[in-house]
């Protein structure tokens, strides 16, 4: 009978044989070894895996609480009011953080100007200007500027550049306050001088050949006045007020008025307080930090099916230390509490029986139409973009922006626990390595005990036949068969 490929196999794989597949037994055996200490390592990479889901998606939610926080941090933030221009053609008005509500009367009868003088004609933007006499043509001279009648600034014309784009040139750079240009008025090419605005900002401009001689050149001069200089001249609330400038700043506390022109009578500035954007800012921490305490739950709730994240920090003391944290930050006393209100619950803030955060616009409202500075200070104690590292009072806001800054940088303890879970899994990585090195050296002293069974098995299955082989031959001699 010609063996089958299944019995070839066999012996082949144990020698003389003993009929037993011994490489498949010593791969079974290792195998029910391996497998639940395998299973139990990869169960642990698991669950710490899980663990830095968690905390990365408690890291996401509070990293939002933080920013809705932060929106309400700095005084600056409360920048709420909005104005009201009977004349914005005449004035534009820009507010700021410290800036009351209230009506203003605001008239403009004169705007700042600059002085303005021109030169006279020249044939075009090239023609040489030092022509006094033909040893100097062309050569370097300087331009003299007295400003308000102060002692004069020297601006050097160089050899090469003696011509009207050049005096240009080098005005300009000399950033002196004056500037220059090139005008073309078709019939010749001039140089137009201007000023800075303010009457104290008057200038005269000579020039000196350069023979050291205090000799003008001949065909430069300035002399020639468009404009004077002049203040801006406005009434502010029937007071007046003079400015060097179009930009008059602290006219009305807290503002900036930009002059475009005079106005016509009186222009009416109204300052009327915007609260909705505070609302706003309170209404994303109330769902910012109701993300947040939904993430906490899920995490560590045993019964979670969410994916990736669900049951993934159940019994973890990480959750109820940042749980705490959060209840504080909504239910504790400002260190900066004003005009009675004392936190956030002052502000229409609440907890329900559920922990579940909540804003009364209605009582926001009502505070903030009554006591708004006492809200900024309640949530900001009035400060301006302190630093992390500040140790002054920083009002709710600022001091849970604080909080939660701790808990997110890299040496807080959320980065700690995800440190320590990463440590762990490289940990078992190496327990997962070591298995594989023992369960090879099991595997090979099974497969060389195993073949050792099946060789003396298959010397006493070959005795055995020998002995079988003898024995009937004898009998057939004795019985003649």
């Amino acid at each position: 009978m010609t063996p089958t490929t299944s019995t070839t196999n066999t012996i082949s794989a144990l020698g003389a044989g003993s009929g037993v597949d011994v490489k498949a037994l010593a791969q079974n055996l290792v195998d029910v070894e391996r497998t639940p200490r395998k299973a139990a390592i990869d169960k642990n990479i698991a669950k710490s895996q899980g663990a830095i889901s968690g905390v990365s998606a408690i890291k996401y939610t509070l990293d939002n609480l933080k920013t809705a926080f932060a929106a309400l941090q700095n005084q600056s933030s409360f920048n709420s009011i909005v104005p009201r221009n009977s004349q914005p053609l005449a004035l534009a008005v820009t507010t700021g953080s410290t800036t009351p509500s209230g009506s203003h009367s605001v008239t403009v009868t004169q705007l700042a100007r600059p002085q303005r003088n021109i030169s006279d004609g020249f044939a075009s933007a090239s023609s040489e200007l030092n022509v006094t006499a033909p040893a100097i043509v062309g050569a370097a001279f300087t331009l003299q500027l007295s400003v308000n009648g102060g002692a004069a600034q020297s601006i050097s014309v160089p050899a090469g550049s003696t011509t009207p784009s050049g005096v240009v040139a080098a005005i300009n750079a000399a950033g002196k306050g004056i500037s220059a240009q090139l005008i073309n008025t078709g019939s010749s090419t001039k140089i137009m001088l201007t000023g800075t605005t303010g009457a104290n900002n008057v200038f005269t401009l000579t020039s000196d050949d350069g023979t050291n001689t205090n000799t003008p050149v001949a065909n430069l001069a300035f002399t020639a006045n468009l404009q004077t200089a002049a203040n801006a001249e406005l009434t502010v609330n029937n007071v007046p007020i003079t400015a060097s400038t179009n930009r008059v700043e602290g006219a009305i506390f807290g503002t900036t008025l930009d002059l475009y022109t005079t106005t016509t009578g009186s222009a009416t500035l109204d300052f009327s307080r915007d609260t909705s954007s505070v609302k706003t800012k309170l209404q994303d921490v109330v769902t910012a930090y109701n993300e947040a305490r939904s993430m906490l739950g899920v995490v560590s709730d045993s019964k979670s099916t969410v994916p990736t994240y669900g049951a993934t920090l159940v019994g973890n003391a990480l959750v109820g230390s940042v749980r705490n944290q959060l209840r504080e930050m909504v239910l504790g006393s400002s260190n900066s509490a004003a005009g009675g209100l004392s936190a956030l619950r002052d502000l229409g803030v609440s907890l329900d029986r559920y922990g579940v955060l909540s804003l009364n616009t209605s009582n926001l409202d009502s505070v903030l139409a009554s006591k708004f500075d006492d809200v900024v200070t309640l949530l900001s104690n009035n400060r301006e973009n302190l630093s992390s590292f500040s140790t002054l009072t920083a009002g709710v806001a600022g001091e849970s922006v604080r909080t939660l800054t701790k808990l997110l940088e890299t040496t807080g303890s959320l980065s700690s626990q995800n440190s320590t879970q990463t440590a762990r899994i490289a940990a078992y990585n190496k327990d997962l390595l070591k298995l594989e090195d023992r369960m090879t050296q099991l595997l090979a002293r099974y497969t060389k005990q195993f073949g050792a069974m099946d060789a003396l098995v298959g010397q006493s299955n070959s005795l055995r036949a020998s002995l079988t082989s003898s024995f009937d031959g004898m009998m057939a001699m004795y019985t003649n068969k």
